[in-house]
């Protein structure tokens, strides 16, 4: 993952592939998960930031869910 390049809205797309996987595409099951607040349309608004926030960086976050599928 370290050599993977980002294009526009990538983030956005790794957020939503974890969550499609690990959450049933679920963002409010991701949300309860991690004990962030958020709720409704302010999910998608700060979802990127709490991923950062909780893991460092979007790619840490992809780093700790792929843990769960080796």
């Amino acid at each position: 993952m370290a050599d993977r390049t980002y294009q526009p809205g990538g983030d956005a797309k790794a957020i939503s592939a974890i969550a499609k996987t690990h959450f049933s595409g679920d963002y409010t099951k991701m949300f309860e998960h991690h004990g962030w607040p958020e709720r409704g349309a302010d999910m998608m608004r700060k979802v990127q930031t709490r991923v950062v926030e909780t893991y460092g960086s979007v790619r840490a976050f992809e780093a700790h869910f792929s843990k769960d599928k080796a």
